[in-house]
């Protein structure tokens, strides 16, 4: 008898139909049907009877259950042709080329556009979210060869998909060209770091201007681009920023790529959205020039420096075609030489990936917070204070009527009333302007740091592949120690699989480490602009509210 098990879903997972996959989403539970499918892989069924396969390290069980004993669970869906296996950007596989050999101004690389409309103009430009999605060379090449005779990782997983298993057991046909550059992994006081090359460099982004082609039937918003180290100013698209993503996401296996923002549909020529895409675009960039890997990658730095039609072309097909992607990157990694202790590095990736998953949730539910927040600043808070200076207001109009008796025919009030009026009209003034300060407060504080936390979102959503694939490699690794205590694998070829595991496993702890690094000082940053700007904010609001006081002292 097997048994069933009810399970809920941690991430986001886009599956390719065509290949028995199943798409499911965060909190989602299904019920696993079938967990021999393939290492990493469970057949799953949803509560209105779907059924497909799901990676496993995307839930958590959450109930078991027995199977019913009229029978055994139904078998898996048949494999998937081998040629036709997809899987989005954030997976991990080599596509040979994306796009074609054209120049880059050509149809095929231009947004779906429309004649112009202005930069004012309203209406569906025909833009779509960008295709994030890869065709996948064929598995062939990653089937066993020697006296491994097991294939550790299902057809279907994602580690397989990149190479993964090719390149821990050396069966891959394609070894790739000698990498241009070497990364280097070295260890410090905080554990293994990617060795930082030098070649600081920064990037402005800045002067967004609306261009046209084909006699003014398309148009686009180029950014001006220059970088600290050269001082040339380069220009580029959306689409251009688009393409260097989709090179790096299919390049760099374990290093934190953050998506773009989405393209615009609607309103993509005004002025306030142009603004916020330049803000969103220079923060991404920032992103990765910080990045030691990154930097010195030879696609980051055409993209920054190439300004000729011709040799753009060239290193855009070079890009295109580069073989070291995907797991064929760890060919170019250079780790320490200390082997790792595999109980070790499966404590510490089960520890990243509790806290990968908290703080996931805890930065999603803070977005909202703050979304919520501003909102009430734009809204409730205003109005709240407005309607307490209205009543301070209506009580000096009150006060502006005192016509107390005199002897003589005047109906002035007395200037001792007259200065309490004026100071109560001051006083609902004042008011006033706190609610409009409360308005305008968000745009200082909380919409950055709620663009901040997008950003991290952003970032931890590029960790659940590399959690899976570096699963599958710590799995790998105990499955052949078995195979060789069993005798079905000499020392030899263990020991060289276990030394490939290491490079991939250094390189996971490198780039947590850097995760880390940067979100403490990130975070240190952030919050010290917030509250800096909250502090501003509410002396302004003491400020108003002692000068107002101030004016009772003349009466």
């Amino acid at each position: 008898m097997l048994g069933t098990k009810k399970v809920k879903v941690l991430y986001d997972f886009d599956g390719e139909a065509d290949n028995g996959e199943l798409s499911i989403r965060e909190n989602q539970v299904l019920t696993i049907i079938r967990q021999d499918v393939g290492d990493g892989w469970w057949e799953a069924e949803t509560s209105n009877k779907q059924k497909g396969l799901i990676p496993e390290a995307y839930v958590e069980v959450i109930e078991d259950d027995p199977w019913d004993s009229v029978g055994d669970p139904p078998p898996p869906p048949p494999p998937p042709p081998q040629d036709s296996l997809v899987v989005s950007s954030s997976g991990l596989s080599h596509q040979d080329s994306v796009g074609n050999d054209e120049d880059w101004d050509d149809d095929d690389w231009d947004e779906h556009s429309t004649p112009d409309q202005g930069v004012n103009g309203s209406g569906n430009y025909g833009l779509s979210a960008p295709n994030r999605q890869y065709k996948r060379n064929s598995e062939a090449s990653l089937k066993s060869t020697g006296t491994v005779k097991k294939n550790f990782a299902s057809r279907f997983s994602i580690f397989a998909k990149s190479g993964g298993e090719a390149y821990l057991m050396g069966t891959s046909t394609k070894k790739g060209v000698s990498p241009s550059v070497e990364v280097r992994i070295v260890e410090n006081s905080d554990g293994p770091v990617w060795e930082d090359p030098g070649m600081p460099v920064s990037v402005e982004i800045k002067n967004p201007k609306k261009e046209s082609k084909m006699k003014g039937i398309k148009s686009f918003i180029a950014y001006q681009i220059t970088p600290s180290d050269t001082g040339i100013q380069v220009s580029r698209r959306y689409k251009h920023f688009d393409w260097l993503y989709e090179r790096l996401a299919d390049k760099f296996t374990f290093v934190c790529i953050p998506p773009l923002p989405d393209k615009q549909v609607t309103g993509r020529y005004e002025e306030s959205f142009i603004e916020k895409r330049m803000e969103q675009l220079q923060r991404w960039m920032n992103r990765m020039c910080s990045h030691p890997v990154i930097r010195q990658a030879d696609v980051f730095r055409h993209f920054l420096s190439c300004t000729d039609d011709k040799r753009w072309k060239q290193g855009k097909r070079k890009a295109e075609k580069d073989e070291q992607c995907g797991a064929a990157f760890l060919q170019a990694i250079l780790p320490p030489e200390k082997p790792l202790e595999i109980t070790v590095v499966e404590k510490q990736h089960d520890n990243f990936h509790k806290f990968q998953k908290s703080m996931e949730t805890s930065t999603a539910n803070a977005v909202q917070i703050y979304h919520d927040f501003s909102k009430k600043h734009l809204g409730p808070f205003k109005r709240e204070y407005q309607k307490v200076g209205q009543g301070f207001t209506g009580l000096a109009q009150s006060f502006e009527l005192d016509t107390r008796p005199r002897l003589l025919d005047d109906d002035r009030p007395p200037p001792v009333s007259m200065k309490l009026t004026d100071a109560m009209m001051h006083t609902g003034k004042t008011y006033d302007e706190i609610g409009n300060l409360f308005s305008e407060q968000p745009k200082y504080d909380g919409h950055p740091l709620e663009d901040f936390l997008r950003e991290y979102s952003g970032l931890l959503t590029t960790f659940p592949d590399m959690i899976n694939f570096h699963k599958h490699t710590i799995s790998t690794v105990k499955d052949c120690q078995k195979q060789r205590e069993d005798q079905k694998m000499d020392f030899e070829e263990a020991d060289t699989v276990k030394r490939r595991a290491d490079v991939v496993s250094y390189a996971m702890m490198s780039e947590i480490n850097h995760f880390h690094t940067e979100r403490v000082q990130d975070f240190k940053a952030m919050m010290q602009a917030y509250l800096g700007a909250q502090i501003t904010f509410y002396q302004t609001i003491t400020e108003k509210l002692q000068q107002a006081k101030e004016k009772y002292d003349e009466i």
